[in-house]
């Protein structure tokens, strides 16, 4: 069965806890809050025990699943998550899970936590004959025009009742990214309570706080301001700075500088390439500086380790994220560390 994650709830309450669900989607942030919201329904159904396992390459299917038919050690109902980053099962998983759904535990409900599902996947017969029996919560990406009416909702949410101008302003401040979205409109509870909030009111927000942005942060990192930029990430620890957002931010620039540098060293003219990646103005002199100081391989090392550290975030890889995220900064400022030191 397909539902949207605004129908879980409903469907929970009338039809109680399934032996199945799948949560797919490309949205981090819908994905979670979907996930969050299962969760808190079946914990709420008595399901108090909950096992977690990353789906890597030595992920033994048929282990976790008589796990999933073995009462718990307590006596208690419990929820079993499986999360992969990718979506090819291999044979033995298919026939592990199908076995299984053929006598589900009553006691054990799953969570299979999967990336986005292209049509050829969801088409076989296989995934068709498990999602017969599960329920599928496919979550899809936002389109740019349905931001500001989101961004609208969630302020109003958090007791905040927003101008069309200001939801303008924050829509393009975090281009897109639902995550980001979210910590702002956070941040903004904090700064600037609930009531009326204009686009200067959330201006004036973003500069008290922006001693400790992460936009300043990811800026401070490529300009090799190795101890300020750690400063500044321990303090978006201690503030409760989300991990993903934070990620995100040096993604997306990491990506831009990446691309940038490689055309030019086939020889693309800078400013040719400023217009093509759209580098405004103000932010000009700030890429140049870190493309002198960058090289093209310390950008490609960096996306490794970004990659690394986005599994971790996931919950599919071990390791300590903002230890990872401080290794990268080190990385950034010329103090490169092996993958294998990274917690």
């Amino acid at each position: 069965m397909k539902l949207r994650a605004n129908q879980l709830k409903q469907h929970f309450e009338r039809a109680g806890p399934q032996s199945l669900y799948i949560v797919s989607g490309e949205e981090p942030l819908l994905i979670q809050e979907a996930c969050d919201a299962l969760r808190a329904l079946v914990k709420a159904a008595g399901y108090l025990e909950r096992e977690v396992y990353p789906a890597d390459n030595n992920f033994n299917w048929h282990a976790v699943l008589e796990s999933a038919n073995s009462m718990s050690l307590f006596g208690d109902r419990k929820l079993i998550e499986i999360r992969q980053d990718k979506t090819k099962f291999e044979d033995s998983a298919k026939k592990a899970l199908s076995d299984y759904l053929e006598r589900p535990n009553p006691d054990t409900v799953i969570l299979i936590i999967l990336p986005k599902l292209e049509k050829a996947f969801t088409s076989t017969k296989w995934f068709t004959s498990i999602e017969n029996i599960a329920t599928h919560i496919q979550i899809w990406p936002m389109e740019t025009r349905d931001l500001p009416a989101w961004i609208d909702a969630r302020m109003r949410t958090n007791g905040m009742i927003p101008s069309r101008e200001a939801v303008t302003l924050l829509a393009e401040r975090v281009e897109g990214n639902l995550l980001a979205a979210a910590q702002e409109i956070e941040k903004l509870r904090l700064l600037v309570g609930t009531g009326n909030i204009d686009a200067q009111a959330i201006a004036q927000a973003v500069t008290d706080h922006a001693r400790y942005n992460i936009y300043d942060l990811v800026d401070q990192a490529i300009d090799r301001q190795t101890e300020h930029a750690l400063k500044m990430l321990y303090f978006c620890r201690a503030s409760g700075e989300e991990p993903p957002v934070l990620l995100w931010a040096f993604a997306k620039e990491l990506r831009t500088l990446t691309a940038i540098q490689y055309q030019a060293q086939k020889g693309a003219q800078l400013a040719k390439l400023f217009q093509d990646f759209r580098v405004w103005d103000k932010r000009k002199p700030i890429v140049q500086r870190a493309l002198s100081k960058q090289p093209l391989t310390t950008l490609e090392a960096a996306l490794q380790l970004i990659a690394r550290i986005d599994r971790s975030v996931k919950g599919w890889a071990a390791g300590d994220v903002w230890e990872a995220m401080a290794a990268l900064i080190l990385l950034l400022g010329g103090h490169p560390c092996s993958l294998k030191e990274i917690p």
